[in-house]
């Protein structure tokens, strides 16, 4: 005879939901034309020369390299949030402890391995460990610069916390780190610009100059009338100019002059920024194309 306590829909759930070790969900938070890491990385090919010379490229390895910068990266950063920035445990998933001998119910152990439903030990267990085993394992795959810059993220994720927590401020400059930075600089490191001084200059430049912007994105997106988030557009897209004008590239500078002007006009009129993220995001990749096109590097 069936339980009487387990209904069709219990049976059908957990038949359904116990088809994998490591569960995952991913979507889309916001539209995807902003700057975000996959598209950094997708700037750092462009300006590494995808299109003008042949990059040690296996589209094997670029497709892996997206899914460890963007979501999985992204999920380990989204963990300095805390509770706020993650999806809800089910309650049936609360209740499911496991088991050791001689572990008592208010035991460290306990609270580690799912006993606490209302602290953040259970999410490190059930969450974090997971998130990290993963990311860990592809880093892996491409190599040690990965793992070494996959360990920079679970630190930065640490400070993040550290910041959102225990200082109570927002992390801009360590967002824009995770968002920008990192990913673009692994896909340099990753298929490789030989040991050309002149090459790692200028990308490192232009890596720099929109982490710089990304930064002040980030604040005046939260307020348009933030003097120092203005301060930081200003400083990188004057830095982004003066790049252009070294690598003799006139017309892609032109280019950069009409993707920059609604910015300015949004802020110089007041108005609100929240749509000009797809400017930002053009101006970033023709900015990475005009580098890989330069006949300078």
């Amino acid at each position: 005879m069936a339980n009487a306590e387990n209904t069709p829909g219990d049976e059908a759930e957990v038949s359904l939901a116990g088809s994998a070790t490591l569960n995952a969900q991913f979507w889309l938070s916001q539209y995807p034309w902003r700057p975000t890491a996959s598209w950094a990385a997708v700037a750092a090919f462009l300006s590494a020369g995808l299109f003008g010379r042949p990059l040690d490229l296996a589209w094997s390895e670029a497709a892996v390299l997206l899914l460890l910068v963007d979501p999985v990266w992204g999920s380990i950063w989204r963990l300095a949030a805390g509770r706020a920035e993650l999806l809800p445990l089910h309650e049936h998933e609360l209740r499911r402890r496991v088991w050791l001998p001689y572990m008592e119910a208010a035991s460290p152990a306990a609270l580690f391995l799912g006993r606490d439903d209302k602290g953040v030990l259970h999410l490190l267990y059930r969450v974090g460990l997971p998130t990290l085993a993963l990311a860990f394992a592809l880093a892996a795959v491409l190599g040690p610069p990965a793992v070494w810059m996959t360990a920079a993220v679970v630190c930065i994720a640490v400070l993040g916390w550290i910041s959102r927590h225990a200082l109570d401020t927002l992390p801009a400059l360590l967002h824009s780190v995770i968002t920008i930075a990192l990913p673009w600089t692994l896909v340099l490191f990753h298929f490789g610009l030989g040991d050309e001084g002149a090459s790692w200059q200028a990308h490192g430049l232009l890596t720099l100059l929109w982490l710089i912007h990304n930064w002040g994105e980030g604040r005046v997106l939260r307020n348009a009338r933030d003097r120092v988030g203005i301060g930081l557009l200003a400083l990188a897209d004057i830095g982004i100019a003066l790049l252009m004008a070294l690598l003799r590239v006139p017309l892609w500078l032109a280019v950069m002059a009409v993707l920059w002007l609604p910015t300015w006009l949004s802020l110089v009129q007041g108005r609100p920024v929240s749509r000009l993220n797809i400017w930002w995001l053009l101006a970033m990749l023709v900015s990475a194309a005009a580098l890989g096109q330069s006949v300078l590097f």
